[in-house]
């Protein structure tokens, strides 16, 4: 995923490798891991996941059908990605319980970590990400999304100041394998990988 950075006083510029890879982590575990993070600068950037409470999702437990399952799936990979940009806005205290609610391991321990770096680092996130889903594969209790997504609306900010360090783009490719909870029925990211190029 391109991430263009912002420099003091400079234009932003696009940025790839390692600090692209970062991005993705953090969008990814939140902001993913989710926005796993490019930094401008000489801290690490990862990207935060976060929560507002997690909607509800119908149960997808039974004998749905095959549309009411895409449905599901779809509905939990957005409360992800939702869920997870905004959890570090919270208490630290209710981070687990957050992302839980939208995700497993070894997602669940990829965002967390990567929320606890970030903040350590004194970075936030900014915005949304908005998901384009390409195709959902369900077989069983697993599925994959393949998703288009736009983050040209959303980045890592300085956590005091608020100065914007980056920016995401608007055409960033992302896997995601979901698992659905035998409890409860419901469906939760379980891997993001971010796999280059463009989509």
């Amino acid at each position: 995923m391109g991430i263009e950075t912002a420099g003091d006083g400079e234009d932003l510029v696009n940025n790839f490798g390692a600090g692209r890879r970062q991005l993705h982590v953090v969008l990814a575990g939140a902001a993913a891991m989710l926005l796993a993070g490019c930094s401008g600068g000489d801290a690490p950037a990862p990207t935060s996941p976060s929560q507002l409470s997690a909607p509800t999702q119908p149960s997808s437990a039974g004998s749905s059908s095959g549309p009411e399952q895409r449905q599901a799936v779809e509905t939990a990979y957005r409360q992800f990605w939702h869920s997870t940009f905004h959890t570090s806005d919270k208490p630290e205290s209710t981070w687990h319980d957050a992302v839980a609610a939208v995700a497993v391991d070894p997602q669940l321990t990829t965002a967390l970590g990567a929320m606890q770096t970030q903040k350590q680092a004194g970075i936030t996130v900014y915005g949304d990400v908005t998901a384009r889903i390409v195709s959902v594969q369900i077989n069983g209790a697993s599925a994959k999304v393949v998703d288009c997504q736009d983050t040209s609306k959303a980045g890592q900010a300085d956590a005091k100041t608020g100065k914007r360090k980056t920016v995401g783009v608007p055409r960033n490719p992302v896997n995601a394998d979901l698992k659905r909870d035998s409890a409860d029925g419901r469906w939760k990211v379980a891997q993001v990988t971010f796999p280059g190029g463009t989509c």
